[in-house]
């Protein structure tokens, strides 16, 4: 067996990882007044809230892909095809698994109790947990969807993904990127996400649920090899970089004619059939733009590492894990105690960073038997018996 190659860290790669993760804090801590439907929904609404979230939306979700198909590349570096799909497994199908047992549960049990499906404790719900396939049923994977889909990317994209390691693959890469560089090439990635919007999306079911949904397969694993692509090309991270403005003016002006033209009230998005091919390439321009502009900027400006930066990319992932259980919590017990929707919303972001926080430090970070469950490598000796001290509070 080769030996592994160090996986060189990129300060620019961790910045967007722990920024586009931490988004999804303050977005789902807002869907709860946000006027749409979720787990746990209050009969109040912000308005603007709303509207801030309905802009993340076009590219929250194809920033974090975009991100992990970095992430595969560097996770990849020399190792043998099987010891990276066990490493996958460990990392992505370990905590699924878990996840759907153990943390997701208390999302469905409290949904169940908001929406009078169900009246009873907890303890007595626990019995029914994994009773038919939600949404008809209680047994989901809710937000931990991204673990399966990034999961099956990376097993059915493997053999690109070694390819592009070999001297033949780098150096084609390396060209492509040169060549998307000079003549602003990486503008053809938007032809792919609008003919899957054109043509996928209405005939896409079960969004999120892996089986059926068309749309984000194809998509979201275009992005995937997007990111490994991007990342991969110095060249063209020096070129996003220069036309950061550019791409910036491009997003704004693309997701006004959106807004404009197709959002209307709380419905996220209303497109009559002669409409659907302009709203697919507006809306393909638009998550290419605020991608680009996001590396573009931080290819400028995120390159320092410090100390901070580091713990928050090990945490990241459990933070991921654990944050919507929290929120959902949170909120049902804000809106019991008629929490209003400012205040409610800035406390249920508050209780998520805090609670998250106090789970991870105390119950995950220095338990070495605990740590694989969320995604984590095992604390060696000596580091393990400094988590244990710190999480004492010695």
């Amino acid at each position: 067996m080769p030996p592994v190659a160090p996986v060189e860290r990129r300060a620019d790669l961790d910045w967007l990882r722990v920024l586009a993760f931490g988004l999804l804090i303050f977005y789902h801590a807002g869907m709860a007044w946000s006027g749409w439907s979720w787990h746990v929904t209050s009969p109040d609404s912000l308005d603007g809230l709303r509207e801030a979230m309905r802009f993340l939306n076009r590219w929250r979700m194809p920033l974090i892909f975009m991100v992990s198909g970095a992430a595969i590349v560097l996770a990849l570096g020399d190792r043998t095809p099987g010891a990276f799909v066990r490493d996958r497994l460990k990392r992505l199908l370990l905590p699924l698994a878990f996840g759907m047992v153990v943390i997701v549960p208390p999302q469905v049990y409290l949904e169940r109790l908001s929406r009078g499906q169900f009246g009873g404790s907890f303890l007595e719900w626990l019995p029914h947990a994994f009773e038919g396939v939600y949404p008809g049923g209680n047994l989901s994977w809710h937000h931990l969807w991204f673990l399966a889909y990034v999961l099956v990317f990376t097993l059915v994209l493997l053999p690109i993904f070694l390819w592009a390691r070999t001297a033949r693959g780098n150096s084609a890469v390396a060209q492509a990127g040169a060549v998307a560089a000079r003549y602003g090439l990486q503008w053809l990635m938007v032809l792919p996400l609008a003919a899957s919007t054109l043509w996928l999306a209405p005939v896409s079911w079960n969004i999120n649920g892996l089986v059926g949904d068309w749309n984000g397969l194809v998509s979201y694993g275009a992005l995937l090899l997007y990111g490994a692509f991007l990342f991969g090309s110095p060249d063209l991270l020096r070129a996003l970089e220069r036309q950061r403005f550019v791409s910036l003016l491009v997003g704004i002006a693309a997701y006004a004619f959106l807004y404009l033209g197709y959002f209307e009230g709380t419905v996220r998005a209303v497109i009559e059939p002669p409409a659907r091919p302009l709203f697919a390439l507006v809306s393909g321009i638009n998550v290419m733009a605020w991608l680009f502009a996001i590396v573009g900027f931080a290819h400028r400006h995120l390159t320092r590492r410090p100390a901070f930066l580091a713990q928050a990319t090990e945490a990241v992932y459990p933070f991921y894990l654990i944050h919507q259980t929290v929120t959902v919590i949170a909120v049902w017990a804000l809106l019991g105690a008629g929490a209003s929707p400012l205040p409610g919303f800035v406390a249920a972001v508050f209780a998520t960073f805090a609670g998250t926080g106090l789970i991870y430090a105390g119950l995950v970070r220095p338990w070495r038997w605990v740590r694989p469950l969320f995604g984590m490598k095992p604390a060696g000796p000596v580091a393990r018996r400094s988590l244990l001290r710190r999480a004492a509070g010695l």
